[in-house]
């Protein structure tokens, strides 16, 4: 295990690999985690673990390779519930993408996942992780865990890609998520609470993501929620009450008492129409329209 990775990480990920050999002896022949680790913001206590987990071809076939694969997500729940007991959350989680042993050195956009599990969450044939942004976080940093340098993994994370990549998404998902904050439609978003308050976990999801990508259109960097919300700070200052907000859930501090949670909609939604206007020239509902 690399001496890099953090404690709990480090004994995470060997209790995940230990399950996986117990269910597919010989199927996981690589693994490498990317996300917060590989961009060296992984707070012990707080953060997941994001790994990409290389399945064998002679696996792929497998009729029972997605019912297994089902019952490895399922293996970290007592360890999990154990850390919630303890008052730790639900952090260290492995989110896992499953990649075909064939795929690995194909460009990123014509990859097709095995199955992927974020969470409570597993789907079939579907990994939202394979995507130009994670795989240049793991050339860039990626760690591995198991089989070769991640450095020799012939990884192709397509970089005349990644900004139209997420432009795309800022217009699939953020986009349609600021208006969720405006109104109630109908859509494939996650559903945020109507007409009430935030709570700081969803204003750190609603400002630091776009955040994120807006920083990547301007400098081309992957990089972290906090310096997400440093990044709010200079380039928005006129929406620091909520950026710092987001910051406190982040760090794992004290949230603001002020904007109180009946606020803080109307102030998310405004910081993400200014951040989305700025990068895709974006207009959504008037803030005025969220009232709570």
């Amino acid at each position: 295990m690399p001496s890099t990775l953090p404690s709990d990480a480090a004994r995470a990920t060997r209790s995940y690999l230990r399950t996986a050999d117990r269910l597919l002896p010989g199927g996981v022949i690589a693994c490498a985690v990317g996300g917060s680790l590989a961009l060296g913001c992984y707070r012990p206590g707080r953060s997941d673990i994001d790994v990409v987990a290389v399945i064998a071809d002679e696996w792929a076939a497998r009729a029972d390779l997605v019912r297994r694969l089902r019952l490895l997500r399922l293996s970290q729940i007592p360890r999990l519930a154990l850390r919630a007991g303890r008052g730790k959350g639900v952090s260290a989680c492995c989110n896992t993408v499953f990649i075909g042993e064939s795929d690995v050195g194909r460009p990123v956009g014509a990859i097709s996942p095995i199955a992927s599990h974020v969470g409570e969450i597993f789907e079939s044939g579907t990994g939202f992780d394979v995507n130009p942004v994670v795989w240049k976080e793991l050339v860039d940093g990626g760690i591995t865990i198991r089989g070769r340098s991640i450095d020799r993994w012939g990884l192709d994370p397509e970089p005349d890609s990644l900004l139209p990549w997420i432009r795309a998404n800022l217009r699939s998902y953020w986009a349609p998520l600021a208006e969720q904050l405006h109104t109630r439609p109908r859509s494939a978003v996650p559903v945020l609470p109507a007409r009430r308050g935030l709570s700081a976990g969803a204003v750190k999801w609603c400002v630091l993501g776009p955040a994120r990508m807006h920083h990547t259109l301007l400098t081309g960097k992957i990089i972290g929620k906090e310096r997400a919300g440093v990044h709010m700070l200079e380039a928005f200052p006129q929406h620091a009450p909520i950026a710092e907000v987001a910051l406190a859930e982040v760090r794992g501090a004290r949230i603001p008492s002020s904007p109180s949670r009946q606020e803080r909609r109307a102030l998310t939604a405004a910081a993400m129409d200014d951040v989305l206007t700025d990068a895709l020239g974006y207009r959504g509902s008037h803030p005025d329209d969220c009232e709570d």
